[in-house]
This record gives structure tokens, C-alpha cells and sequence, in this order.
């Protein structure tokens, strides 16, 4: 099983993380009081080698405005994993992260099926 990241709300000093931007890109809190006065929080968005700020709001831009950079809430969500498997008569099957590429992989001769497979979560079909 996998996650992602959804957003709960706005950034508020009390949320422990994790946090992301309003466009959902993952970002880790270095500090968020020792940054500037004007911009006190200070992370990484997305792992980037330059670290990013942000005012003690949340804000990207400490004008009001939105930004898809501002920091928000987030918390962990699982997510289901899937593939797809092409069987073959002659050899081993072929593993593919999407339908398109397992489709191309089909044109040949030897080709049975494929097989799409989708893990299920805890609490899904009960």
C-alpha cells in the first residue's frame, strides 16, 4: 500500500504535519519560528535543494492573495496500488504501470491476455 497526501485545511501552527501546498506537493518543516520576522517558516517543498519560506499564516506571498505554493494541512491517505500483467504463451509475463503500455505491449503473436490487478485496501468490500 501506498499514500498521498490530502489536505485537511488551511496551515494552522497547532497541526503537527504533515503539510503540503495548495497544489499538493509535499513539503518538510524546518522550523516554524526561526525563520525571518516577515517569514518564519521554513521547509522544503518536494525534496528541492533551496529551501522555501512562508509568512506565520501559511502564505507563500504575505500579500492575501492565494497561492498554489501557500502551506496547508495535509494527512496520509492510503492508496491502492495497480498494474497490469500481459501473459504470454511462449515466455514470462510482462508488468506494466499503466493500461497503455501493456496495450502496446500485446501486439504480438504470442499474446493471451492481461490481467489488471488493484490492491484492496482495509475496508474496502466488506
Amino acid at each position: 500500500m501506498t499514500t498521498k497526501l490530502e489536505i485537511i485545511g488551511p496551515y494552522t501552527p497547532e497541526h503537527e504535519g504533515p503539510f503540503c501546498t495548495r497544489d499538493r506537493r509535499s513539503v518538510r518543516i524546518l522550523t516554524k519560528t526561526d525563520g525571518s520576522k516577515e517569514f518564519p517558516i521554513v521547509g522544503f517543498i518536494n525534496n528541492e535543494r533551496t529551501a522555501s519560506v512562508w509568512s506565520k499564516r501559511g502564505s507563500y506571498f504575505d500579500t492575501g492573495d492565494k497561492d498554489e505554493s501557500d502551506l496547508m494541512n495535509a494527512r496520509e491517505v492510503p492508496v491502492a496500488r495497480e498494474f497490469w500483467v500481459n501473459e504470454y504463451a511462449f515466455y514470462n509475463a510482462t508488468l506494466h504501470e499503466d493500461e497503455g503500455s501493456a496495450k502496446e505491449a500485446s501486439e504480438v503473436k504470442s499474446f493471451i491476455r492481461t490481467i489488471h490487478v488493484r490492491e484492496v485496501l482495509p475496508g474496502e468490500g466488506e
